[in-house]
């Protein structure tokens, strides 16, 4: 059609291309458009070129943007900085910076535009270099005093967290607006220093800028100030700036973090009765929020409410329900989206993978398993380790492995969680070779690394081995035990029955032991039966943990083990009476594909007296093989 229209003689070609340009749909009309413009010799154009590169960009073909602005003789400076755009906005982000510099040996002087897209590929890659020696050329061609210019030259130099440079860009900038001091403040915020971004937005907070007030309010929730966050988000009000969404996330994302639930809530009200659009965004927010605080009925009510449901949306659900413990709902919506003309991605099977190895959904997993293949996403890095993390929760070695052994890029994240794999296992002679041949491969451990390298050598009763991985942590890679890596030497000490020196390193812990530390001495006290420390640490978990019933059940048990059968019976009765006060606790369990959940105490399942039967069996059963260990250790 193209072609038929540019041989008529009264069409001129630019006219044709432009007329074209403006309807195009597709890859294929984009294809066609780009034969009728090298045809008609149409090089020398000064707009067509760049409404070219610019739709390329915007449908994300920066191949097809490449070559068309290779075959350009002389590109303007107009089409140069588009060209340094489009990969600042679609990537590789390294290639804003190369073109940059190409444009530079042309000859070609960079516009006012072309500093500002340079300095966000500068940005983006966190390439401080870079960006100093363009900031050279902004004096050198008179840009120094273009507010533009300047407040990306903040941004860049705040992102890179050369935040000495950035406060040296914002004094020198000759006259300065609101948009400036918005910079500096976010700059600070993503350095920490919240204090000093609070100086500056006092200067010039009589100004009702909602822009201003957002990005002061945004900071706050970046560094964890999430009372600062909410106090400075009434007196936003108390002062008649309107919120906008952007303030409305942050805020909301203050209470969901804090687990102000109420506030979170009165917000959403406000939200309402403001008549505010409430946008995929921030419903994501408001459901991250309930979900959080439990309130599964009024996430899923509000995902119900939003009309085009986008990935982003189907994806804060299913990852917000998996992340807080209810992966069967989080598979049931997944199932859902499937049905839905939504494609998922990446995030979406990562947080479908995690919910199958939370349950143990092996079938389910490797159902999942076959999409990431026909989706080609089977070589993204973040989606094989979760099939790895899957793989090993369902006890999969030989397919985790094989999962491992397909990636072509393995990385500290990958590496964790395939010793995480075997150690969880039981396998932790297996866990402590990969680990080796991880530092063979150069790859850095980190905290979570040796988390499972001492979870390994807890399970395996490996104390020098667990010692010496201990010590290395800070002495060979600067890394400070966690809680949980005490945790950990907490149970190794304790399975090995050195009582002594598991309670020697909770003393000498640099923080207060969390319920992590105390848990792991309790239940190793049933593998020793030592009453007293277990009432020990019993006393610290009643003030940390009171309504895990966990560890009532455990102490109770451990009563029983040594015979203490009163206090044992006491437990069991407060428990029971406990259990008529609280929603009951479930399992799951797959059987043939298909997933079985069960409550406590119930009997609504169609085959749920077969089930109880099998259950006492088994009871007994262990029963009778308790009693004959017994009889063994007494004969010997």
């Amino acid at each position: 059609m193209i072609a038929t229209l540019g041989h008529q003689p009264y069409r001129d070609p630019h006219q044709v291309c432009s007329f074209f340009l403006q309807r195009i749909t597709g890859i294929t009309q984009l294809n066609q458009i780009l034969a009728f413009f090298f045809t008609n010799g149409l090089h020398n154009s000064d707009s067509l070129p760049v409404k070219l590169v610019s739709y390329c960009s915007s449908i994300r073909r920066m191949d097809v943007a490449s070559t068309l602005f290779n075959q350009i003789p002389r590109p303007s400076a107009f089409l140069w900085t588009t060209m340094i755009r489009s990969y600042t906005e679609n990537g590789p982000y390294d290639q804003s910076i190369l073109l940059f510099i190409r444009m530079r040996r042309k000859l070609v002087p960079p516009n006012h535009l072309t500093f500002p897209f340079v300095l966000k590929g500068c940005s983006r890659m966190l390439a401080v270099h870079e960006g100093q020696q363009i900031h050279t050329n902004i004096f050198k061609f008179g840009f120094s005093s273009d507010l533009y210019v300047g407040n990306t030259l903040i941004d860049m130099y705040g992102r890179c967290k050369s935040i000495e440079a950035a406060r040296q860009a914002f004094d020198e900038m000759p006259y300065r607006d609101l948009v400036a001091d918005t910079a500096m403040i976010t700059a600070y915020c993503m350095c920490g220093l919240t204090e000093e971004a609070r100086s500056i937005f006092e200067d010039v907070s009589e100004v009702k800028d909602v822009v201003l007030w957002s990005a002061m309010i945004g900071g706050y929730v970046q560094n964890g100030k999430l009372g600062e966050a909410l106090a400075l988000f009434d007196r936003m009000r108390s002062r008649r700036v309107k919120p906008n969404f952007v303030t409305m996330v942050s805020v909301v994302s203050a209470c969901a973090q804090a687990g102000n639930i109420e506030e979170g809530r009165r917000m959403h009200e406000f939200m309402v009765e403001s008549r505010m659009e409430i946008n995929v965004v921030i419903s994501t927010c408001l459901m991250d929020m309930y979900i959080k605080g439990g309130l599964l009925d009024e996430a899923i009510e509000l995902f119900e409410r939003i009309p085009r449901k986008d990935v982003v949306a189907w994806n804060a659900l299913i990852s917000g329900l998996s992340k807080n413990g209810h992966a069967t709902k989080a598979l049931g919506l997944f199932r859902k989206m499937k049905d839905s003309s939504v494609l998922p991605n990446a995030v979406t099977l990562v947080a479908a993978l995690s919910s199958c190895a939370q349950l143990g959904a092996v079938s389910e997993g490797m159902a999942i398993h076959e999409l990431v293949r026909k989706m080609g996403l089977g070589l993204d890095l973040m989606v094989a380790t979760a099939l790895l993390d899957m793989y090993a929760k369902c006890g999969c070695m030989g397919k985790m492995q094989h999962v491992f052994d397909a990636m072509p890029q393995k990385d500290v994240v990958s590496w964790s969680a395939l010793i995480n794999g075997y150690a969880i296992l039981g396998y932790s002679q297996e866990a402590l070779l990969m680990f080796t041949k991880m530092l063979d491969e150069g790859v850095v451990p980190n905290s979570i690394t040796f988390l499972a390298v001492l979870s390994a050598c807890s399970h395996a009763g490996l104390i020098r081995e667990g010692q010496e991985y201990f010590a290395s942590m800070r002495r060979d890679y600067f890394i400070e035990p966690r809680m949980e890596h005490y945790a950990c030497m907490v149970d190794l000490f304790a399975r090995a029955r050195l009582l002594d020196l598991a309670k020697e390193i909770i003393n000498k812990m640099p923080f207060e032991p969390g319920a992590s530390v105390w848990g792991s001495l309790l239940n190793a006290c049933l593998i020793n039966k030592n009453v007293d420390i277990a009432e020990w640490a019993m006393q610290h978990l009643v003030q940390l943990e009171p309504r895990n019933d966990g560890n009532y059940v455990v102490l109770s048990n451990i009563y029983a083990a040594a015979g203490r059968w009163e206090d044992a019976e006491r437990i069991r009765t407060a428990l029971r009476e406990h259990a008529r006060q609280k929603n009951p606790g479930c399992s799951w369990i797959e059987v043939e594909g298909h997933m079985h959940e069960f409550l406590v105490g119930d009997i609504s399942h169609p085959l749920s007296s077969h089930i109880y039967g099998m259950v006492d069996l088994l009871v007994e059963q262990l029963k009778m093989e308790s009693c004959f260990q017994q009889k063994n250790c007494v004969s010997r």
